[in-house]
């Protein structure tokens, strides 16, 4: 005949047991939900171009020049080099 303790025991381990296998079934469905959300992302590009290479659009006037317009280049050289400094 089974005692308290090993009864108690017994529920606490399957409680546990339950509770595992709740928190096993939700990452399941979370993985799920996150390849489906983000397969863009893990497909393969089909022609895209790689990171390392230079966009054609762009010069190396638009380059070196700031948001306002402004050359850094030409406003150094209009300073005189105490106002530089």
């Amino acid at each position: 005949m089974p005692t308290a303790s090993s009864v108690l025991s017994g529920r606490f381990r399957d409680i546990v047991t339950r509770i595992g296998a709740a928190f096993r079934a939700q990452r399941e469905i979370d993985a799920r939900r996150a390849l489906q959300r983000y397969r863009h992302l893990l497909a393969e590009p089909h022609d895209a171009p790689h990171p390392n290479e230079m966009s054609p659009v762009a010069s190396e006037e638009d380059n070196s020049r700031h948001a306002n317009r402004i050359d850094p280049r030409e406003r150094a050289a209009r300073q005189s080099k105490f106002e530089r400094a």
